[in-house]
């Protein structure tokens, strides 16, 4: 990744002191960087100013960014033409979760209710404005394909982290809405189904969201240099290239926790990893949810779903019955039995997803792998034809 250069914008910059202020930046850049130039002091620029920025922009190779600009600013920078010439990000405005209810958590952050209208994804700490745009970026492209998702209106700061606020009036997830109304688990866990499909049978053009293979390759590297040997290592991209490549949509993070409830539709929240591929991967990051860690960790489900283990795996059953569009329980395990035998392969991956976030330790990497390896070696011969099973 090309290393930056940041320039500070301050004060007013108009026609008494634009020549110095050219001066000045032209003695700070450096061409082989990416330049950055840090509005957050500036108050007023005029077109004396501008003139500045853009005889600095013609002699760089890609468009400079301009960061923190006020309203004021970027209603100048609008006006004229600028905001195409530069990429601009406004200034973030700052906000407080104190007192909101915590409405879901999950890996990459937590989600609150501000009020009765809007709610605030906060991410953790560490992550970066880039990976949040792209987050945005992705959401969008769902939502033009007909993917039912929250689109945000509002990139914030919350203390030292960064949050997206969403309007979803008197939303809540659908593991909430279980725990408040068990009663209604065939209706919620039919209509997770029913939108599951919708996103395994949405094509979008290549090149539009990354791709599973892409991110799963990175995952297996990390692994091989850090917990895999060789051969193993091998053996897992062997499997990965058997298959088949899709351009249907995956989450990669689906369940009731991810998924909110707005006037009894569903719609989807937290795509960080929003990517295309084979649907067993969506399927199988599911199953790890609901029946491993409804078995191993009961705790992460109440705390990430909002629903205890048992209404999960319930709701997953109507789920697979709608997804699947059968009732037949032999159908159902045969599929329930590929799936299980492909998350070997997953859990043996997913360590490597995580490299960069402290949701899987180094301990649990190498107790993940001691467990799982066996079993994956085992049915590695069979999963390229089980998977076939699916569709």
């Amino acid at each position: 990744m090309k290393s930056t250069n940041t320039l500070q914008l301050s004060g007013r910059i108009d026609s008494v002191n634009a020549a110095e202020w050219e001066t000045k930046l032209a003695g700070q850049l450096d061409t082989e960087k990416e330049t950055i130039f840090d509005a957050a002091a500036l108050e007023y620029i005029s077109s004396a100013g501008l003139r500045v920025l853009l005889k600095i922009q013609k002699s760089l190779s890609q468009k400079a960014r301009i960061l923190n600009v006020s309203p004021d600013v970027y209603g100048i920078l609008e006006v004229t033409g600028f905001s195409e010439l530069f990429d601009v990000t406004k200034r973030l405005r700052k906000v407080s979760v104190d007192g909101c209810e915590v409405i879901g958590q999950g890996g990459n952050g937590t989600v609150y209710r501000i009020d009765r209208e809007t709610i605030i994804k906060v991410y953790n700490p560490g992550t970066s404005i880039d990976k949040i745009a792209l987050e945005k970026k992705f959401a969008r492209e769902a939502f033009k394909n007909g993917i039912p998702t929250a689109i945000s209106f509002d990139t914030v700061e919350i203390g030292d982290r960064y949050g997206i606020v969403f309007e979803l009036l008197n939303a809540t997830t659908v593991g909430r809405a279980i725990s408040d109304e068990p009663d209604r688990i065939k209706e919620y866990g039919t209509k997770m189904g029913q939108l599951l499909r919708i996103l395994h049978t949405t094509d979008v053009p290549s090149g539009t969201l990354p791709t599973i293979r892409e991110k799963v390759a990175c995952w297996i590297d990390y692994m091989e240099a850090h917990y895999l040997e060789a051969e193993d290592a091998a053996l897992l991209r062997n499997v990965l290239s058997t298959i088949p490549e899709r351009n249907t949509i995956l989450h990669c993070d689906f369940h009731e926790g991810n998924v909110m409830v707005q006037d009894g539709e569903l719609i989807l929240i937290d795509l960080d990893d929003i990517c295309t591929g084979h649907p067993v991967f969506d399927l199988v990051f599911n199953y790890m949810g609901h029946v491993i860690a409804a078995q191993s960790m009961p705790q992460v489900i109440e705390k990430s779903m909002q629903l205890s283990p048992e209404n999960a795996l319930k709701t997953r059953e109507f789920m697979l019955k709608t997804y699947f569009g059968t009732e037949d329980q032999e159908t159902l395990a045969k599929y329930d039995q590929v799936i299980g035998a492909f998350s070997t392969f997953v859990m043996l991956v997913v360590p490597g997803k995580s490299k960069d976030s402290s949701n899987v330790s180094p301990e649990t990497a190498k107790a993940i792998v001691a467990t799982v390896l066996p079993k994956f070696r085992q049915v590695a011969p069979m999963l390229p034809q089980m998977i076939g099973l699916l569709g």
